[in-house]
């Protein structure tokens, strides 16, 4: 999926973000179970502290039960190619994924 076409499945939404659930197509539960770990925390850092600060562009959720990764859609403008990489990701597995809107409430399925 090209940011193009990611953006343009999008713009009908007005998404200010994206939900990538850990649930397939097929509405079985993704794995491995720690995919948003290991994809958020491709996206994070060490701070001073010594504590893993995720980046605000790309966030582990918990949504109605199931895990997922919250994904701004400030990251297309910042980096397109990262942005095209979650989003790939997304479609490459089958993964549901929804618009939130500026109040955080997820409206339809986006793009799919």
């Amino acid at each position: 999926m090209s940011e193009t076409s990611a953006a343009g499945a999008l713009a009908d939404h007005a998404c200010e973000a994206l939900l990538i659930l850990g649930v397939t197509l097929s509405g079985r539960p993704f794995r491995p179970s720690d995919w948003v770990d290991r994809l958020a925390g491709g996206f994070s850092s060490f701070g001073k502290d010594k504590l893993l600060r995720y980046a605000p562009a790309v966030r582990p959720v918990t949504f109605e039960g199931t895990r997922g990764l919250r994904v701004d859609m400030r990251l297309l403008q910042a980096d397109p190619a990262a942005f095209r990489f979650v989003m790939n990701f997304a479609v490459d597995n089958d993964l549901t994924f929804r618009c939130l809107d500026q109040t955080g409430a997820t409206g339809q399925p986006a793009g799919r």
